[in-house]
C-alpha cells in the first residue's frame, strides 16, 4: 500500500464511522456549522493568516479550494488582484456571499464545484485550508492544485487535524475509538511521492474556535453532542452526562477539557 492508498483508506474509514454514528461529513453536516465560518475579513490577522499573507503578492490571482465562508480567502483577497472560491457546499457559498456583500468586497467570486474541476483553471496561488482531511482521492486533488498554480501552492493545516481533536470525547460518547482523519503526517508522504518537496512551517497559534461556552450541565451536554454532530443517541447523551466532570473544567462556564492541543501549520511550495 502506497502513501496515497493509505491516506484514502483513512478518509474512507472515518467517513464510514461518522455515517454510522453521527451526521455524516456531507452537506447536512456543513449546513449546521456554515455560519460559524464567517469571520471579519478585515480583522487583525492571526499568525496562520499572517504566514499566508506573507506569501501573497499584490498582482496575484488566487484560487481557494473549499474556501467556505471566506475565513482565510477574503483577507487574502484584500491584498491581491482576485479570489475565486471553488466551494461545493450551498450553505458555505451562502455565507461567503453574505460576507462579500456585508464588507463590500468586489474582487471575490464563487464557483460551485468540486475539486478537481472538469475544466482546469489557473491562478498565481492555489490555496486550501482544512479541507484535505476529507478528500478520499488525495493524489489527483494535490496534482490539480500543483498544475493550476502558476507560482505557489499553500495548504493550511494543524499539527493535529481538527477532526481528531475531540477523540477523547468521541471515545467517551460512543464507546469506541475514533477512526482518525489523515493529517500532515499522512499528507506529506503523498506530496513527497509526487516528486514535490514543500516547505513546512509550524506557526505559533494554538487551535481554537470562537464559541459560546455552556453555563450549566444541560448546556454542556448539548455542547458536547453538537461537537460530535450526534443525532438521536439517548445512550450517547447518557454517556456524556455521566462523564461530565471529566469532560469539562467547571468555573463560571463549562470549558471543554477533552481537546487535544494542536498548533497551526503551513505547507507550501513553488511551482515556477
Amino acid at each position: 500500500m502506497n502513501a496515497a492508498e493509505h491516506y484514502n483508506g483513512m478518509v474512507n474509514a472515518r467517513q464510514q464511522q461518522q455515517s454510522r454514528l453521527a451526521t455524516p461529513f456531507g452537506e447536512s453536516y456543513w449546513q449546521r456549522y456554515a455560519h460559524t465560518y464567517r469571520f471579519d475579513p478585515f480583522r487583525d490577522p492571526e499568525p496562520q493568516l499572517s504566514a499566508a499573507l506573507n506569501l501573497v503578492e499584490p498582482d496575484d490571482e488566487i484560487i481557494e479550494i473549499g474556501g467556505g465562508a471566506g475565513r482565510i480567502g477574503l483577507p487574502l483577497a484584500s491584498t491581491a488582484t482576485s479570489l475565486t472560491n471553488v466551494e461545493p457546499s450551498p450553505a458555505m457559498r451562502e455565507q461567503f456571499a453574505i460576507a462579500v456583500s456585508e464588507h463590500g468586497i468586489s474582487n471575490a467570486n464563487l464557483m460551485a464545484a468540486n475539486w478537481p474541476l472538469s475544466e482546469p483553471i489557473s491562478a498565481d496561488v492555489v490555496l486550501t485550508v482544512d479541507v484535505t482531511y476529507f478528500i478520499n482521492d488525495i493524489e489527483p486533488f494535490i496534482r490539480a492544485m500543483h498544475d493550476s498554480a502558476r507560482r505557489r501552492v499553500i495548504i493550511l493545516t494543524w499539527t493535529v487535524a481538527p477532526p481528531n481533536v475531540s477523540a477523547e470525547l468521541f471515545r467517551t460518547a460512543f464507546g469506541e475509538e475514533e477512526a482518525p482523519s489523515p493529517g500532515f503526517r499522512e499528507l506529506l508522504p503523498v506530496i513527497w511521492n509526487m516528486g514535490i518537496v514543500p516547505d513546512v512551517q509550524v506557526v505559533d497559534q494554538p487551535f481554537t474556535w470562537p464559541e459560546q461556552l455552556p453555563g450549566n450541565e444541560d448546556e454542556a451536554v448539548r455542547f458536547a453532542l453538537e461537537e460530535l454532530a450526534a443525532v438521536d443517541h439517548p445512550q450517547v447523551e447518557a454517556n456524556v452526562r455521566r462523564a461530565i466532570g471529566a469532560l469539562f473544567q467547571r468555573g463560571d462556564v463549562y470549558r471543554p477539557a477533552w481537546r487535544t492541543p494542536s498548533q497551526a501549520m503551513l505547507i507550501t511550495w513553488r511551482t515556477d
